[in-house]
């Protein structure tokens, strides 16, 4: 377009904060008596869910293993969408130095993009997904700040609103019920 090349990876840098948020979070099964039985680590990977829902139903009979581990999260980017409100002027700069050689630049001002994601919860049992949700939700009040280094020759970092929009939950059922 105006012939300049420059790919800071602030868009890829987003995705990747985004789904660090979610890479520790951890279920645990119980006996009755409150004896943990099992401490498992909930699997996170970057597509969409009915990617794993077709490979699970590539299988008519389920006789092959499936390299799936439930529960499991996967999250992906679903949107990007232009903010108005947090627009500045078109021509507003800010100095900065450029770490690779310690000279002063003009950096125009970044445009402001919202970037919507999708999480999705895959588990077998109804409690191991209650659990993950248990362990989301209270963190977003109505949202969390990430700070991210998004151009790292200028040194800019910003602090990102990661905002909860809405939860829904789905239970369906696949197979036969004998």
């Amino acid at each position: 377009m105006l012939g300049t090349y420059y790919y800071h990876e602030i868009i890829r840098k987003t995705i990747i904060a985004f789904g660090t948020l979610f890479n520790s979070i951890n279920i645990k099964h119980k006996k009755s008596d409150g004896t943990i039985l099992d401490d498992i680590k909930v699997g996170l990977s970057y597509g969409p869910q009915q990617k794993y829902l077709a490979k699970i139903q590539e299988q008519a009979e389920l006789s092959k293993s499936v390299a799936i581990t439930l529960p499991r999260m996967s999250f992906e980017m679903n949107n990007v969408q232009y903010d108005p409100a947090r627009k500045t002027g078109v021509t507003q700069t800010f100095k900065a130095i450029d770490s690779t050689d310690d000279k002063m630049k003009k950096v125009f001002m970044p445009v402001p993009y919202n970037i919507g994601f999708e999480l999705s919860i895959m588990s077998k049992l109804s409690d191991d997904a209650l659990q993950i949700i248990e362990q989301i939700i209270p963190y977003f009040q109505p949202s969390f700040n990430i700070t991210v280094n998004l151009v790292e020759s200028i040194g800019e970092k910003k602090d990102i609103p990661i905002v909860l929009e809405s939860v829904n939950y789905s239970d369906s059922y696949e197979g036969g019920f004998d």
